[in-house]
């Protein structure tokens, strides 16, 4: 089982990822430092703002979380300003709209779940969404080449 502090290491390094991916069309983009829930990156020369999600898991269930509810607050979902959501599954880099994932919960009647994740102290609320349903409404998937998928790991197993 994970702890938060690798989680969260775990966390930094998808989003340097991305970051990077972000970086090869803007060389300002920037990550928000400190704890804001409402996005992680940046991207001046397109006004963009971006969530990165890792959902490791998915791959096994076949399902993206999305969450909405944490400690009775709203909360990723429902409180993110981000533009893009990237979720990292392992193998790509799948972008979508946030407003796409909303589309796809009230259009095919998604039952909303308490959820009680490794490590959490609390249920959260969120929805499971299929896999197939978030690639068919992304607006790009990446594939994430072999040497940076073993970068994420080795460092995992490192912490």
């Amino acid at each position: 089982m994970p702890t938060f502090n690798k989680a969260l290491l775990h966390g930094r390094r998808v989003e340097q990822l991305v970051l990077d991916r972000v970086r090869e069309s803007d060389p300002f983009a920037l990550p928000i430092p400190g704890k804001f829930k409402q996005f992680d990156l940046y991207s001046p020369m397109t006004n963009t703002r971006i969530e990165v999600k890792s959902d490791i898991k998915s791959q096994e269930t076949n399902n993206f979380l999305i969450e909405v509810y944490m400690y009775g607050k709203k909360s990723a979902l429902l409180s993110t300003e981000a533009d893009i959501w990237v979720f990292y599954d392992s193998v790509n880099l799948v972008w979508v709209n946030p407003n796409k994932i909303k589309d796809l919960i009230l259009e095919n009647g998604y039952q909303q779940r308490l959820i009680t994740g490794k490590g959490d102290k609390a249920p959260k609320r969120c929805y499971l969404i299929p896999t197939r349903e978030i690639y068919s409404v992304a607006t790009k998937v990446e594939s994430v080449n072999v040497q940076d998928q073993g970068r994420i790991k080795k460092a995992n197993r490192q912490d």
